[in-house]
């Protein structure tokens, strides 16, 4: 079984009943970060508090590419999901049969495998049509 490695670490964690994104928020204005900030871009105060994103957003848009890529073998889509919390996040997004991409619509997070690259799996975050 190859090793597991995340995209990046601090991006999101995997609890019991699944994975969380980790973002922060900023105590002044109450803008929200993701990924995280190291000051806040709208009033540069540096007390920024952590916090754990909802698991589904709203499809804001998104694109399916019929070409491949680095790491993705075509057809794949990719997009930006309109969270709770008034961030927008860049995610690969799962094609579903029978459930086509349409804006506005739920997306749920999932955590999974995102491509191998020197022998470990390489697990990232995705959202998929609920």
């Amino acid at each position: 079984m190859a090793e597991k490695i995340p995209i990046r670490q601090g991006l999101f964690i995997e609890e019991s009943d699944g994975g969380v994104l980790l973002a922060n928020k900023c105590k002044s204005c109450g803008q929200v970060f993701f990924p995280k900030a190291i000051f806040c871009l709208s009033c540069y105060s540096q007390d920024l508090v952590e916090i754990k994103l909802s698991r589904s957003g709203k499809l804001y848009a998104y694109t399916t590419s019929n070409l491949p890529s680095m790491h993705f073998q075509a057809p794949y889509a990719i997009g930006f999901i309109q969270m709770p919390e008034g961030v927008r996040i860049f995610s690969p997004l799962v094609i579903v049969d029978g459930k086509p991409f349409q804006v506005n619509m739920e997306m749920s997070l999932i955590i999974d495998k995102l491509w191998e690259q020197d022998g470990k799996e390489v697990y990232g975050y995705k959202f998929k049509p609920v």
